[in-house]
């Protein structure tokens, strides 16, 4: 698959991987019959998003995988319309991370929790 293929869409994906390391790869988004498709891939992970119905959607579902993984701060950025470069036209588009599970959050607050108790004055 080319970058100047005159039907994929190419973007840019950032933010940190599941090991917080920072990470930029490129975004295939395909028209296929019902939709458009996407595929990723970033060293041994390879992701590739059933076709929906529009561009969006795929993007959304590939970051809803990547967030599944521990893949933090996304953003994208179209950079290629089919053989149109775009550069930095095209503005970052950013989603936010989901929230923690609550059992997460509680066993965060209980931490911070004993660390404040353990410094204030008695």
């Amino acid at each position: 698959m080319s970058s100047t293929s005159p039907h994929v869409h190419i973007y840019h994906v950032a933010g940190l991987d599941d090991r917080d390391r920072g990470f930029s790869r490129q975004i295939h988004v395909i028209p296929r019959e019902g939709g458009f498709q996407a595929r990723l891939r970033y060293e041994s992970l390879q992701i590739d998003v059933d076709p929906v119905p529009t561009e969006d959607q795929v993007l959304s579902g590939l970051i809803h995988l990547l967030h599944d993984r521990g893949y933090r701060q996304l953003r994208t950025q179209r950079i290629f319309i089919g053989e149109q470069y775009l550069g930095n036209q095209e503005l970052w588009v950013e989603y936010p991370d989901p929230e923690p599970p609550l059992e997460t959050r509680n066993t965060w607050l209980a931490w911070l929790r004993q660390i404040v108790g353990r410094s204030s004055p008695s």
